[in-house]
């Protein structure tokens, strides 16, 4: 499980050596490991002696996951109305088990030629994205504090991004007070998100979702025009 985590959207293919040295064991050992992941298909090499990179039957546990999600089912209606209506990039996303960092499992493509582009399952700190604020501003205070503690530096994406616990609090109560959450080139220069939580029939947020778009085209008013079709679309 530890060699499967390591690959990602940034890191797609590993050697032997790379995975070693990121998992610090030895380089004989994880070889026998990884030669037991190929040979069930949970990886495969691109060339002969070349770096490995994800599987197909790792692709098959997504889709069965993706399948069975009812989050995602429940949301895609929502999602394709969204980016109909705003003619950008539309995303949802769950917090990870702890708490720290944003999954994406679903999205919908602008199909405008200037876009941003996130791959399903990137994972990005929850801090530093909206989709991750309206997530923990919907978390009890108790478990915040347990994983955000107070007077503590995060790690940040861009200058912009929010640098610690204390300004993430102040972060959340925004959210809290406005029902939206805004990240304004924090994840990324250049791009601007907006996000809204996503409830089930309960009333629960289990998700979050969100319109993504270059700041080139993103002005105030056009930050207010996608704000108003999400709450009415979603909220």
């Amino acid at each position: 499980m530890n060699i499967l985590e390591l690959f990602s959207a940034e890191k797609v293919e590993l050697g032997i050596s790379e995975i070693a040295k990121q998992l610090e064991k030895k380089a004989n050992t994880i070889h026998r490991t990884v030669s037991i992941l190929k040979s069930r298909g949970y990886l495969e090499q691109a060339t002969e002696r070349g770096k490995y990179r994800l599987g197909l039957k790792a692709f098959e546990l997504g889709c069965v996951y993706e399948n069975q999600s009812d989050v995602i089912k429940e949301a895609m209606k929502e999602l394709e109305s969204l980016a109909k209506a705003t003619n950008e990039t539309v995303n949802l996303a769950v917090l990870d088990q702890e708490m720290k960092e944003i999954a994406y499992i679903a999205k919908i493509d602008s199909p405008q030629v200037l876009k941003t582009n996130i791959q399903i399952g990137t994972k990005l700190y929850a801090h530093c994205t909206a989709l991750g604020k309206v997530l923990l501003a919907h978390l009890p205070q108790q478990v915040i504090d347990s994983v955000f503690p107070p007077h503590t530096a995060l790690a940040t994406y861009t200058p912009k991004s929010i640098s610690s616990t204390d300004k993430l609090r102040k972060a959340l109560a925004e959210v809290r007070r406005g029902g939206f959450a805004l990240d304004r080139e924090e994840f990324g220069n250049g791009v601007i998100c907006i996000a809204v939580p996503f409830r089930d029939m309960n009333h629960r947020v289990v998700a979050a979702v969100s319109v993504t778009t270059p700041a080139s085209r993103c002005s105030d008013e056009r930050i207010e025009e996608i704000k108003k079709i999400m709450q009415r679309i979603v909220q």
